[in-house]
């Protein structure tokens, strides 16, 4: 009795699994340092956006020094301006005087961190930015 040798072509179960583990354990690996970059260019947004806000104010300021309206600027407002919609962003504008104009912006990003942007200065000063 011969018997009719067939060849089986494809993967065993065990090589199978064996794949799957691998790919887990990147997968396990990588997600938590890709959340970790997405946040961070999130804060650095945070900064950009208070920074813009900040130069507007002295840009008002540039023609009238007595500017004091600076709640009515468009791209500070936190429903038309430069903000992403969603994720907790907000932007408070603190300023009193043109001499002392100061923006604070801040996100709940992921509801993981909680960031602040913190802009300082005046219309004839440099506009000084911090993350916190």
């Amino acid at each position: 009795m011969l018997r009719k040798m067939t060849n089986q072509k494809g993967f065993t179960l065990v090589e199978l699994m064996i794949v799957v583990a691998i790919i887990g354990i990147l997968a396990a690996v990588a997600l938590p340092q890709y959340n970790s970059y997405r946040r961070k260019a999130k804060a650095k947004d945070l900064v950009g956006i208070a920074r813009s806000c900040a130069m507007e104010s002295a840009a008002q300021c540039q023609g009238n020094v007595n500017f004091t309206t600076f709640n009515a600027l468009e791209s500070c407002s936190t429903t038309t301006g430069n903000l992403p919609s969603g994720d907790g962003w907000g932007m408070v504008v603190g300023t009193s005087s043109c001499n002392s104009i100061s923006v604070s912006a801040n996100s709940n990003i992921d509801a993981a961190q909680n960031y602040t942007a913190n802009c300082t200065g005046g219309y004839d000063t440099s506009i000084t930015c911090q993350l916190q």
